[in-house]
């Protein structure tokens, strides 16, 4: 078993506050207590269990998309002097040497057309951007828009507004969206995906003059378009797209000669299918966002704070030297346009 490091450093910090020796017999029941009130005040604070969720997906996604030399929690510790600095949730080196110091937020809106949210005010943004300057990184802000399950990243720098604060909207943040860097693109494959379970025809009864059949199934098989899916990595790939993607998921097609039931074929297409030879299945921080929700959120209700992680989960969808076989592919990353805000201010 590892040391509790994290665990003797709150634990110092109980009897320094209480004045109690570590070594006092009174002292451990006593921390047992008060950890055992603050786990359940923790629990009781919605927006504290959301925002930790928050932070807990963003490295997550991080650490799928694989796109940085180094990523690190930065505000565990102390900072001094503390009325200058505050410290960001996360520290990323890029693979091109670029380091960001990331601030993670969760904006909710119920209404759907008023997507906005005051986000940092002067004295919030200044202490991040003082903290930023001093380590000389780039200050930026990730928010996930849990209404749509949407991620952004923006640099604060560039749009706060005259009084200092950052007010920010998603369709704003949706057009200077930084997220491309880190490895977030949006998808394009053609339709449908499509999944067929075949029968074990030693061990499937025929159709019976009820229309009752018992079934055990042989094998499975993927396909895109009328393409099979042979390839291990389009398969990992196609099941991401099936599972976590925006196209709709058809009731499953019983296919029958006479009265033999050979396989059961799910598919995937968009609602509106273009005719432009492929159909957008969403974003990789959104597929995320999906799974990430499956795993932490049942019945609305935060079950756990972190997913299971998924290490290069989207890399070969990133890899430029990934060539599509039966599975096409269109990728498209996303640049950001700060053209109508004004230059960066100083911190």
């Amino acid at each position: 078993m590892p040391k509790s490091f994290d665990i003797l450093s709150v634990l110092g910090k109980f009897g320094v506050d209480r004045k109690l020796s570590l070594l006092d017999p009174e002292a451990k029941q006593a921390f047992v207590t008060h950890i055992s009130e603050a786990v359940d005040r923790a629990l009781a604070d919605p927006a504290l269990m959301h925002g930790q969720r928050t932070e807990a997906m963003f490295e997550a996604l991080l650490i799928s998309l694989g796109e940085f030399r180094l990523l690190k929690p930065e505000d565990n510790g102390r900072v001094f002097p503390a009325d200058c600095f505050s410290t960001p949730d996360f520290r990323v080196v890029l693979n091109d040497g670029a380091q960001w110091l990331i601030e993670v937020k969760n904006v909710y809106e119920a209404d759907a057309f008023s997507q906005a949210r005051k986000l940092m005010d002067r004295d919030y943004h200044g202490k991040l951007a003082a903290y930023a300057a001093a380590t000389g990184a780039e200050l930026k802000l990730a928010v996930f828009w849990a209404r749509w399950s949407l991620w952004t990243l923006v640099s604060p720098d560039r749009l706060v507004d005259e009084a200092g604060d950052l007010t920010l909207d998603m369709m704003t943040a949706m057009r200077v969206n930084e997220f491309g860097r880190l490895g977030d693109m949006s998808i394009g494959t053609r339709a449908p995906l499509r999944l067929r379970l075949t029968t074990d025809a030693a061990r499937t009864s025929p159709i019976g003059p009820d229309g009752r059949v018992e079934v055990v199934f042989g094998g499975s098989h993927l396909f895109c378009e009328d393409r099979e899916i042979l390839d291990p990595v389009e398969r990992e790939i196609a099941w991401i797209f099936m599972q976590h993607g925006e196209w709709e998921g058809l009731e499953p097609e019983p296919i029958i000669d006479g009265n033999r039931l050979l396989a059961f074929e799910f598919r995937w297409a968009p609602r509106e299918p273009s005719d432009q030879g492929f159909d957008f299945i969403g974003s990789l921080s959104r597929m995320f966002a999906r799974y990430y929700a499956e795993n932490t959120i049942k019945d609305r209700t935060i079950v756990q704070l972190r997913a299971p992680l998924r290490p290069g989960w989207f890399s070969p969808l990133i890899r430029r030297d990934h060539e599509s076989q039966a599975l096409p592919l269109w990728r498209f990353t996303l640049q950001p346009n700060y053209a109508p805000f004004s230059e960066p201010t100083e911190a």
